[in-house]
């Protein structure tokens, strides 16, 4: 009976191992294998080194109240290394026995790790998640007053003497530089409208060159080293931005050392192309690497930097069945890894459903040299701005309540655009269009949506189906002006 009960032990599919003091007195084939063994008589007799002190400690303290409340312990997951140093997962679940006439423990463990891994991508998914719809409040919140700051920084640079424009200068200088983060933000969350098609993989590398040039040249040396590049599934402006921000986090870790370089070479498979950007930098100490990925992370010395680039990198690569990972070592340099999924022919046209691109204006507004435009938005100083903004070039009346906007317009009142706030309290501005859309058919296609970059679903969806032009804020007047039809 003793021999069949080991035989079972022998040939059972998960790791047994028994320890006694951290030594390990027994192993079965399933432990050895689990650990990289060749057999289990490499184990017997020696520390369990295959889990760090840390993670060693914990299992001795659960060991000890197991001992003390004679209980088995519920399974616990343990960062391990196999021999070669291979990081594993192992879920090990313990109890006291008998063993060679003295108290031993008995362990159980099985490979965990793709599940942990899995987890662990979830995880991070359900991070993004949360992320984007704050990111998404906190840039529609910020781009409402961004908005009349920027429209008033525009109106002021054309009224003031010579000596005050650097003054303004500076000033729009600043507000770009806001605008830009929250369009980071915003990247957070969902852009479903940018379909995937085949992109031009090098043209996006030479786009992107050409973008970083002026902050290269002082820096670094690029150099390409890559043949022919098949198509890659994505949107071409999103991939431009990704070697944009590899291209420029090179530039900036070589700049301690001058005359860097900087290296992009391509290997191509059957199901992704990976291009490797490598730069003889200062490196990433290990501690930092695995969180360089991660929002808000920076290893800019100068505390530079949002932390947002490669965390958006990273997302937009991933969107489209590739991955990035980053190799570095201090003194040396780092390299980034990006693949993306190949795309041999085109899936869709890779003109987005509605273009940032202010369209032509629809016939119905070039009727009249003076335009009347009504300016619908519940921020009371974007109205104001925008209604002194336009005061010169159009007939313009401003409104702060939808609901005060619709009976004006139900009530016979003729506008050539009705620039319309996309979100706002009771009646949303695509719930205004609608109702237009049904009881004034002939003004549903003057309105002009601005919104500060946050819909709600069914906003989002009613958006898709009309052919409105829509404007992010912040805008310029003149972008205005041209999806009015109205020259200033």
């Amino acid at each position: 009976m003793a021999s069949d009960f080991r035989a079972l032990v022998e040939h059972a599919p998960d790791a047994i191992v028994v320890s006694r003091e951290g030594i390990v007195l027994y192993a079965n084939a399933a432990a050895a294998k689990l650990l990289g063994y060749a057999s289990a008589e490499e184990i017997v007799g020696k520390p369990m080194t295959f889990l760090d002190r840390r993670e060693a400690e914990t299992m001795r303290r659960r060991i000890q109240q197991m001992k003390e409340r004679g209980e088995t312990l519920v399974p616990r997951e343990y960062p391990a290394k196999r021999k070669d140093g291979t990081a594993i997962v192992a879920e090990i679940a313990s109890t006291i026995v008998e063993f060679d006439g003295a108290p031993a423990v008995l362990a159980y463990a099985r490979d965990v790790t793709e599940r942990a891994r899995l987890r662990s991508q979830l995880a991070h998914a359900d991070r993004l998640a949360s992320l984007g719809m704050l990111a998404a409040g906190v840039a529609h919140e910020i781009n409402n007053p961004l908005s009349f700051v920027g429209l008033a920084a525009e109106m002021l640079q054309k009224r003031v003497g010579t000596d005050e424009q650097p003054l303004v200068d500076n000033v729009r200088s600043g507000i770009d530089r806001i605008a830009s983060i929250v369009r980071d933000l915003r990247l957070f969350g969902r852009y479903d409208d940018e379909l995937p098609s085949a992109v031009d993989l090098a043209a996006a590398i030479e786009t992107a060159e050409r973008l970083v040039a002026h902050e290269l040249r002082p820096r670094a040396r690029l150099v390409k080293d890559f043949g022919e590049l098949p198509p890659v599934l994505g949107v071409a402006r999103r991939i431009e931005q990704v070697f944009v921000n590899l291209f420029l986090n090179a530039a900036i870790a070589v700049e301690p050392k001058h005359e860097g370089t900087i290296v992009v070479t391509a290997q191509v498979n059957d199901t992704h192309v990976v291009v490797s950007v490598r730069d003889d930098g200062v490196g990433i100490a290990p501690d930092k690497l695995e969180a360089i990925f991660e929002p808000f992370v920076t290893t800019r010395a100068s505390g530079g930097g949002t932390g947002l680039g490669l965390s958006i990198c990273r997302d937009i690569v991933a969107r489209n069945g590739g991955n990035i990972v980053a190799k570095s070592t201090l003194g040396e340099g780092t390299t980034m890894q990006v693949a993306l999924a190949r795309a041999e022919r085109a899936l869709v046209s890779d003109a987005p459903l509605h273009s940032a691109t202010i369209p032509a204006p629809p016939p119905t507004m070039d009727r009249a040299a003076q335009k009347r435009v009504l300016i619908v938005d519940d921020e009371p100083l974007i109205v104001a701005t925008l209604v002194k903004a336009l005061g010169k070039s159009a007939q313009v009346v401003g409104e702060t309540s939808s609901e005060r906007a619709l009976e004006t317009l139900l009530g016979g009142a003729e506008f050539d655009a009705i620039v319309c706030d996309v979100m706002m309290p009771n009646l949303t501005g695509t719930e205004l269009h609608e109702r237009i859309a049904r009881e004034k058919t002939e003004l549903a296609s003057r309105f002009i949506f601005i919104t500060g970059g946050t819909y709600t679903t069914r906003a989002r969806d009613y958006l898709e189906k009309i052919p409105n032009a829509r404007l992010t804020k912040p805008f310029a007047v003149d972008e205005l002006l041209r999806a009015i039809g109205t020259k200033q």
